[in-house]
């Protein structure tokens, strides 16, 4: 359990973004270590999507869940939260009152949770789904999203419609 705990106060250090910046990087710590199969791990994430809360959250609960029961599920949970918690607690205590504005600072680092993003949808993304077809449907989700005013509501409702008729088509 203690090999547990040190994993996740990692993953929750490296945490910046939480959500799916970080689901990759719990995929590769559980996954490499044999804790959990790729197909266990996508069976897991699936839960932790239609669960209320952050899906890196739930995902930490679930592992520590299903490698050694409530006790693991809290310890797990504890550990990835107990790192960002004291960073943000000890820089509001120390920044109070000197730190105006920090928007430089979080666009900065979206440009790192971009890129954990897009490694994570690439280590999630089975080979045969990345054709041309699904290539194309991205890049035309993407433009729309960006350069309408399209409800990304409808623009995702719309793009799985496509896909799933592309699948059965094609």
């Amino acid at each position: 359990m203690t090999a547990l705990i040190l994993t996740f106060l990692k993953i929750g250090a490296a945490a910046y973004g939480g959500g799916w910046t970080i689901v990759g990087v719990i995929k590769a710590s559980v996954v490499d270590k044999g804790w959990l199969s790729p197909e266990a791990f996508a069976d897991l994430i699936a839960i932790a999507q239609v669960t209320p809360g952050p899906v890196a959250l739930n995902t930490a609960t679930l592992v520590g869940f299903r490698l050694y029961g409530f006790w693991g599920a809290l310890l797990a949970t504890l550990a990835v939260v107990t790192v960002p918690l004291t960073v943000s607690y000890i820089i509001t205590i120390l920044a109070h009152g000197h730190i105006r504005s920090g928007g430089k600072l979080t666009e900065a680092l979206k440009t790192g949770t971009i890129g954990l993003i897009a490694m994570t949808v690439w280590s999630f993304a089975p080979q045969a789904a990345l054709s041309w077809a699904t290539l194309a449907l991205s890049v035309a989700a993407f433009l729309a999203s960006a350069f309408t005013r399209i409800n990304p509501l409808w623009i995702i409702l719309g793009s799985g419609t496509l896909g799933a008729v592309a699948r059965v088509l094609f």
